[in-house]
């Protein structure tokens, strides 16, 4: 089949290019060509920009496109120009989407089912905060999309993630712990890390993708949420990454509220802390994409090592509180020792 890759040059994309092409596909890519292209020389590269309607338009006229998965997909405007362009030139057209689709809602609650979405009403009064700019911008896409299919038979699966880990996670936020766990062995949690979370790993979500292309047409119209085996609290997290680094960390639980009052961005510090529960249900995935998530003990030690070898000097989001970090980690122990 002739695939096409909107975005896929950097983490769950190179991957699964590589994927499709192992398994005999035409594949290609169209990116910005701002990141260095990794990829075999018979993948294709189309170069242009996802946010330019004629750039769009003459990667979707320059194949027969059996597949297209748009990994860049972030509003309701890009949904609208993918859909303008693709129309009738695709049997197949995969969206990537998230679960702030449904964690932006007043309705829904976890654990998430992909049903849900029909059920939530989206907190547009929260405009202007992230995640809810985020979100809502993500929930209009796929809103854009059902429409379209429900008035045209646009082609159009789903894919909602939550937070992918792996080897190439150039977000560096899970690094963020990591790093801190080898050079101090410590750090803060806000709200003591107790939030639940099922994220996933990036070789799973390659391999759920193959099974849609796989299945085709058929899936058309429908969502699937994808995540890890393990429902993990940030603080198990933190926890299991210590053990695997072979070392001790101190968790230094802080409230939110004080460190904000103490001048320190509580997301840069921790950028997996949530409000709440983040966990979707993941049955539809297991039953119609055979999807068998990999074990999280299998998994994290060689996502660790890769990070280890490849970005150990990396600044990950948040590095730069450090100097605060320490400073407030020392006041809230003074503070509990005076207690004593």
């Amino acid at each position: 089949m002739e695939i096409l890759i909107i975005g896929g040059t950097r983490f769950v994309g190179h991957y699964t290019a590589l994927a499709l092409h192992e398994a005999g596909h035409q594949v290609s890519v169209f990116t910005r060509g701002k990141q260095k292209f990794e990829l075999p020389d018979e993948i294709g590269h189309f170069k242009g920009d996802r946010n330019y309607d004629a750039d769009l338009a003459a990667v979707a006229a320059a194949r027969d496109w059996d597949v297209v998965w748009d990994n860049m997909s972030y509003t309701g405007d890009d949904a609208r120009a993918a859909v303008a362009v693709f129309r009738d030139r695709t049997r197949l057209f995969i969206h990537t989407s998230t679960l702030a689709v449904y964690s932006v809602c007043e309705g829904i609650v976890s654990p998430y089912r992909e049903e849900d979405f029909e059920r939530g009403r989206p907190l547009t009064e929260r405009l202007g905060i992230y995640p809810y700019d985020y979100g809502i911008a993500r929930r209009e896409g796929e809103e854009v999309l059902q429409a379209a299919h429900a008035e045209f038979g646009f082609p159009f699966v789903s894919v909602r993630l939550p937070a992918v880990l792996g080897p190439r996670d150039y977000s560096l936020r899970a690094w963020s712990y990591w790093r801190r766990i080898i050079e101090d062995r410590r750090l803060i949690l806000p709200d003591n890390g107790i939030e639940m979370h099922r994220s996933v790993y990036s070789g799973d979500v390659v391999q759920a993708l193959l099974a849609i292309v796989a299945k085709g047409p058929e899936l058309a119209g429908r969502a699937y949420n994808l995540g890890g085996r393990e429902i993990v609290s940030l603080r198990g997290f933190v926890e299991d990454s210590a053990r695997v680094l072979n070392t001790d960390v101190e968790i230094i639980d802080v409230p939110r509220s004080v460190i904000a009052k103490a001048g320190v961005d509580p997301d840069g510090l921790s950028p997996y802390t949530t409000w709440g529960n983040h966990i979707q249900a993941i049955a539809r995935a297991q039953h119609d994409l055979e999807f068998r998530p990999t074990p999280m003990e299998e998994w994290l030690p060689p996502t660790i090592q890769w990070h280890l070898e490849n970005r150990l000097d990396a600044e990950p989001p948040g590095w730069e509180l450090r100097e605060q970090e320490a400073k407030l980690a020392e006041r809230w122990r003074a503070f509990f020792s005076g207690l004593g």
